[in-house]
């Protein structure tokens, strides 16, 4: 089981503790169901939280958010486990065009690196994602696009 707590401090300098935030979340349970606070909108929207295990991995803690006010939604993927002293390398070698579509978890602290093409994409970034390896190029191809026509507007050249 793993409970989720909040760090609660009266004033600056006291003592931090902590206070269970969510009820415990135990696997066999299935989706922890909460009511929270859309950061788009204000209004309340409903949280959904449930701790798995990837075989031959870990446990992981998946979050999903909805807001029926405004229609945001954002999903996450966290560990569920502490983080070993050293990573695990994983290599992909894309000879066809259906490997593409391999399911990848990429958590906060992995990075994506293509070598051939000289592009990576960092740790921290698209953090705590399930995606295919197709769907985190797109995504990065988007956020290259983001703020294009500005910068171009800056320096026409570059």
């Amino acid at each position: 089981q793993v409970k989720i707590c909040v760090a609660v401090m009266a004033e600056a300098g006291d003592d931090v503790t902590y206070q269970e935030f969510f009820p415990s979340i135990d696997p066999d349970s299935g989706a922890t169901v909460l009511e929270s606070l859309c950061m788009n909108c204000r209004e309340n929207g409903t949280s959904r939280i449930m701790m798995t295990t990837i075989p031959y991995f870990k446990e992981i803690i998946l979050m999903s958010f909805e807001c029926p006010h405004c229609g945001f939604k954002n999903s996450e993927v966290q560990s569920g486990t502490e983080i070993a002293d050293k990573g695990t390398r994983f290599k992909v070698c894309v000879d066809k065009a259906d490997i593409l579509n391999r399911q990848v978890i990429k958590s906060e602290y992995a990075s994506i690196k293509i070598p051939e093409i000289d592009f990576e994409i960092p740790y921290n970034t698209q953090k705590g994602t399930l995606n295919t390896i197709e769907g985190f190029l797109l995504h990065s191809a988007d956020a290259l696009q983001e703020g294009q026509e500005e910068r171009r507007s800056i320096d026409p050249i570059a």
